[in-house]
């Protein structure tokens, strides 16, 4: 018996909750974690790149087996591995942490795929890009859920079972998941299951030309995003005379528009407007954001543009993900959609990875702050004409 979009929708975004909460645990008590490890609060940037390098990769293994595994056990196995990371860290030894941090990012890496080939076959058409958005929007919900009780349960609990409480219940919640469902496996015949198989996960790209620029756009767009939330807030604080409180409401508001427009772009592509269309206004958007950005660091700028600024950054570089997702699912066929899902995640981690290892050395300086916001600018308004241009000319290659 088929599963009920709806529910299937309630849980898979539960787990992608899940899944984002493990991810950003640490993140939240980072200060206190490295002095019970005795290590410098910088290391944090070694364990955000070990999780989203082991994310990158784990979205392509998981992406490539989906069909032949099934939704919700390559969804069982992400939560596994996610609660299986919090337990390692909970052993507030460095090792454990680094070794926590694959297992968590493998997980993290996985879930994304697994959703979106499930939510391609299930979900009704004139619904499709606000449910992957709906899901979507799970992974701000969990970092927030992690920064509201991670440090909370520090506080009251210790560190330990910080981590070894949500560890237990996500490892118990993998092992009574046991869900299954029509859609959960490709009804394609054997035959056609072997070809795709067979057919590399990137050879996609050559086969689904429109892949090269949603994977161009999840690069740029993911790796902008954390750029901005790590940049945000000390140059703000910094360089614009704000106060931490003041800063961290910028930043607030950067996070809550882009939670809240993912759900508002999902319904306008339901309502006919193309995915591309929106992915290109976001990206004018994104030039408007970092231009603001970048003018400030070299001229006086009133503080109402600051916050025009966060509002524009937030529907450019968070809202584009389920809309994205849901273009996959229209472009490839059913079965390479966890397969070309991967691919897209995978760009999008080695742009996380990549993007703001680089350009946030720039942090400390104002003028090279600037520069870094002006290269934002460039390239949302490379996504946006790129995006555009497909758009209006939508049967020829990118």
């Amino acid at each position: 018996m088929s599963m009920h979009p709806f529910t299937a929708l309630l849980l898979l975004t539960a787990i992608q909750i899940a899944t984002s909460f493990a991810a950003t645990a640490v993140l939240t008590i980072s200060p206190l974690l490295a002095e019970t490890l005795g290590i410098s609060v910088r290391w944090v940037g070694v364990y955000t790149a070990v999780l989203y390098a082991a994310a990158a990769c784990s979205s392509i293994w998981f992406g490539n087996r989906v069909h032949r595994l099934g939704a919700f056990q390559v969804s069982r196995w992400c939560l596994a591995l996610c609660a299986l990371g919090m337990l390692l860290i909970a052993a507030t030894h460095v090792a454990g942490v680094l070794a926590g941090s694959v297992l968590m990012g493998m997980g993290y890496g996985g879930i994304t795929p697994a959703s979106s080939y499930f939510l391609s076959q299930s979900g009704p058409l004139k619904n499709r890009s606000l449910l992957f958005s709906i899901r979507q929007s799970g992974v701000p919900a969990g970092a927030a859920l992690a920064a509201l009780l991670v440090p909370v349960m520090t506080q009251h609990v210790g560190l330990l079972w910080a981590f070894v409480a949500p560890g237990l219940i996500g490892l118990l919640g993998a092992i009574a998941f046991n869900s299954k469902s029509a859609q959960d496996h490709d009804p394609a015949p054997a035959a056609s299951k072997g070809a795709a198989s067979a057919e590399s996960v990137w050879s996609l790209l050559r086969s689904h030309p429109p892949l090269r620029i949603l994977t161009l756009v999840a690069f740029l767009f993911s790796g902008l995003q954390v750029t901005a939330i790590a940049m945000l807030l000390p140059f703000l604080h910094g360089f614009q005379q704000m106060s931490i409180e003041q800063a961290a409401m910028l930043l607030t508001l950067f996070n809550l528009v882009g939670v809240v427009f993912r759900l508002i772009w999902g319904r306008c592509v339901d309502r006919g407007v193309p995915a591309l269309r929106m992915l290109a206004v976001s990206g004018l958007l994104g030039t408007l954001g970092f231009a603001i950005l970048a003018w400030s660091a070299f001229a006086p700028t009133p503080v109402l543009m600051f916050y025009a600024a966060a509002a524009a950054l937030g529907v450019a570089v968070v809202a584009w993900n389920g809309v994205l997702f849901s273009e996959i699912a229209i472009l490839v066929p059913r079965a390479q959609v966890g397969r070309a899902t991967g691919l897209c995640v995978f760009a999008g981690f080695i742009g996380v990875v990549l993007m703001p290892t680089v350009l946030t050395l720039a942090i400390e300086q104002r003028t090279a702050s600037g520069l870094v916001f002006a290269l934002g600018a460039a390239l949302s308004m490379l996504v946006g004409w790129q995006t555009w241009r497909r758009a209006a000319r939508p049967g020829q290659p990118t």
